[in-house]
């Protein structure tokens, strides 16, 4: 058999519950109308309609009339997903139907990887793989590691930079140990951020830590998403004003911005 999981995907609720606690409602997903071609999106090929056709004897076709509904997509073609895995077998034409429309729903991630890298911002379930589940754990794994090893090379001038940019947290004038502490909880929650932002470009870095410290000093102000030192606005966002300390025209005002967070 050809067992194919779907599972809905946790997030985080008011109330707090998880799986089967949660109050989440059943999901029920259905071909939809793609406005641009006019037809349902069912995730068939042209030979998988011509196939589960013959063997289930249902219109399987994509076509779509307005007011009309479509003699399978609008009724058998529709799935519930309860807040549960359901295992669908892919041997039987329906579960096989079933499972192609699904892959072609924004409700349901093709995988957890894909999921993760933001492809399915709608989905309320995904197709599971162990196999690959097992492979994202051990990437996740090994970046931990990396992370941990990469941090402890930093000085503690770099460590507090990077407090500061994540969590946005000063600890300039804390103990080593309370700087420890405060990595070790960003190491634990963000480690992927953590070994972006080490090997970021390092003197863009202590100048974002810098405007950071500047505006919770009120030295720097915020507009929006502007940042402003008095009337002058250095830059529209973050990154614009990390340019602007970068150019070495504006050193002298740079200078003059660290010496009053001191």
């Amino acid at each position: 058999m050809a067992l194919v999981e779907v599972r809905p995907i946790e997030k985080k609720k008011w109330h707090g519950k998880t799986g089967k606690d949660s109050f989440a409602r059943p999901v029920v997903v259905e071909a939809l109308i793609n406005v641009r071609t006019n037809t349902y999106d069912t995730g068939l090929t042209e030979e998988d309609k011509e196939r589960l056709q013959k063997l289930t004897g249902f219109d399987l076709s994509n076509t779509y009339v307005k007011g009309v509904p479509h003699p399978f997509w609008s009724s058998q073609g529709q799935v519930k997903l309860p807040n549960g895995t359901k295992i669908f077998d892919t041997n039987k034409p329906l579960d096989e139907i079933a499972i192609k429309m699904l892959k072609a729903s924004e409700l349901v991630a093709n995988s957890l990887k894909e999921y993760e890298e933001g492809k399915f911002p709608f989905a309320t379930h995904v197709i599971f793989d162990e196999r690959e589940e097992v492979q994202i754990k051990a990437s996740k794994i090994s970046i931990k590691k990396e992370a941990i090893i990469e941090s402890a090379k930093l000085s503690r001038a770099k460590k507090v930079e990077l407090i500061r940019i994540i969590a946005n947290k000063s600890v300039r004038n804390q103990s080593d140990e309370w700087v420890e502490v405060e990595l070790d909880k960003i190491l634990e929650a963000q480690p992927e951020k953590v070994l972006n932002m080490i090997k970021a470009n390092k003197a863009e870095t202590t100048i974002h830590a810098m405007i950071l410290e500047g505006l919770e000093k009120n030295v720097l102000r915020k507009e929006g998403t502007s940042i402003y030192y008095f009337d002058d606005q250095l830059g529209y966002d973050i990154q614009s004003t990390i340019n602007y300390f970068k150019d070495p025209s504006n050193q002298k005002l740079k200078a003059e911005i660290i010496e009053k967070l001191k």
